[in-house]
């Protein structure tokens, strides 16, 4: 009879463990991306070998997780039990921006925070950002507030700026607010690089 109830007993659990693998994790990761050069986002017309340092990036606390965070139409802060980011969002901000800036100065020098030794000495800009906010509305809008700093090449300040930017969510869903964020920091690089660009080669030796 105990023999029975064990093999029971086994069976039992067997088929417990077996729905439970069946059920699908719900759970969906996101990444930030680049923009790609299009005809309303052209790359400059010649290359440029002007080397630009991207970081640090800080996030706020409340960004700092694995969990999207996005606010409800009371300005409610609602965070995603299901839809994660693959990576941290600094790291993710960081690579996007070095991208987009790779795209908008026409050049291949961007270097990622932290650099050491030789590639910290070949720098002719170093841009780190503070993110105040960077979240979404769903189905409304994302805000991006974030101060910036340009440093030249011997580590002087040369420019303090702040971007506020919005960009409308075309679309439901978490991957409708991942494009709108990608489109947001789209245009944070655009201030950045238009920054550079104004201030030239001059700016960067410090002079």
């Amino acid at each position: 009879m105990a023999a029975v109830l064990s093999a029971a007993v086994a069976m039992a659990l067997a088929l417990m463990m077996a729905g439970c693998s069946a059920v699908a994790d719900p759970t969906r990761y996101y990444v930030l991306s680049p923009a790609a050069a299009t005809p309303t986002n052209p790359a400059p017309a010649a290359a440029s070998s002007i080397a630009v340092g991207v970081g640090p990036v800080l996030v706020p606390r409340y960004l700092d997780r694995v969990q999207i965070v996005t606010r409800n139409a009371s300005g409610d802060v609602d965070i995603s039990t299901y839809h994660r980011w693959a990576e941290p969002l600094e790291a993710g901000i960081t690579q996007v921006l070095a991208e987009n800036l790779a795209v908008q100065t026409g050049s291949d020098r961007i270097a990622i925070y932290p650099w050491r030794g030789v590639a910290a000495r070949a720098l002719d800009y170093q841009v780190s950002v503070i993110v105040a906010r960077f979240d979404a509305t769903p189905g409304r809008e994302v805000a991006l507030d974030a101060r910036w700093r340009l440093l030249s090449r011997d580590g002087k300040e040369i420019a303090l700026k702040r971007s506020r930017i919005m960009q409308p969510v075309a679309g439901d869903g978490y991957e409708a607010v991942v494009q709108s964020m990608n489109r947001a920091l789209e245009a944070l690089a655009r201030e950045i690089a238009a920054e550079i660009a104004a201030r030239g080669p001059r700016a960067a030796a410090g002079s």
